[in-house]
């Protein structure tokens, strides 16, 4: 998905004035693995974060919405591709629901780079409507590494000097704001070793979303391997206690 073409490097000029890559190679690994399965069909209740540029509003796909309303049933394969539509890298997704209504849509990860308070809403209004004392909630990241800024260097920054600090900031800014909501939530009900959330280290893997070279995905499979080395203590007690 991250092949990078002759032609289209120039036409985009390098990321500048296009998506950086084709969809193409995306949309069909996408097919090659989901094929026709719908959000309906899912076996467990979920939800799948993209945000509607033409309506200007998240976009939330319900698997419990989408059994038994087709308006809010969609390919798996176009739910894969509107929250993966990374802006800069992919061009946005425009995907159909079962009732043929389109829907222009980029990463959710904009506005819910960690989830996990999405979900915890989310279940509140499950048929049960559980609350905090009643949940467990592992909230599993992707990998982190927090790049400094200094003052002396920002301070002269104009709007193109701030441009990938501010996304940076914001990405991270978020992820933890919703990690503090979450702790206090859990605190609040006096329930905080039901929340657990591990956010690891990325080692000397690369944080470019796109570095899909050899050493770098054995170096993110490294990272990942070291995390759940270091957590494993925590890990067992907290499944074993609350996700039997």
């Amino acid at each position: 998905m991250f092949d990078l073409s002759l032609w289209q490097r120039v036409k985009s000029g390098g990321g500048l004035l296009d998506e950086k890559y084709s969809a193409d190679g995306l949309t069909e690994a996408l097919e090659d693995y989901f094929g026709d399965l719908k959000l309906g069909d899912l076996l467990k209740p979920c939800m799948i974060t993209a945000y509607d540029i033409r309506r200007r509003h998240a976009h939330f796909f319900r698997q419990h919405d989408a059994k038994n309303a087709p308006w809010k049933n969609f390919y798996v394969k176009d739910v894969a591709r509107a929250t993966s539509a990374a802006p800069t890298f992919f061009e946005p997704a425009r995907v159909k629901s079962m009732t043929n209504v389109p829907y222009p849509l980029i990463d959710g990860g904009l506005f819910a780079n960690n989830p996990a308070l999405c979900a915890y809403a989310e279940a509140r209004f499950l048929p049960k409507k559980p609350k905090a004392k009643d949940m467990a909630i592992l909230s599993l990241g992707t990998g982190d590494r927090k790049e400094p800024y200094p003052y002396n260097t920002a301070k002269d920054w104009g709007a193109l000097g701030w441009v990938q600090p501010v996304i940076d900031i914001m990405m991270s800014g978020v992820s933890e704001t919703v990690d503090y909501q979450l702790h206090q939530i859990f605190d609040a009900v006096d329930r905080k070793e039901q929340y657990l959330r591990i956010d690891p280290g990325l080692g000397t893997a690369s944080t470019a979303m796109d570095d899909a070279s050899p050493e770098n995905l054995t170096a993110l499979r490294d990272a990942g391997q070291k995390a759940a080395e270091d957590h494993v203590d925590e890990l067992t007690v907290f499944v074993n206690k609350h996700l039997k």
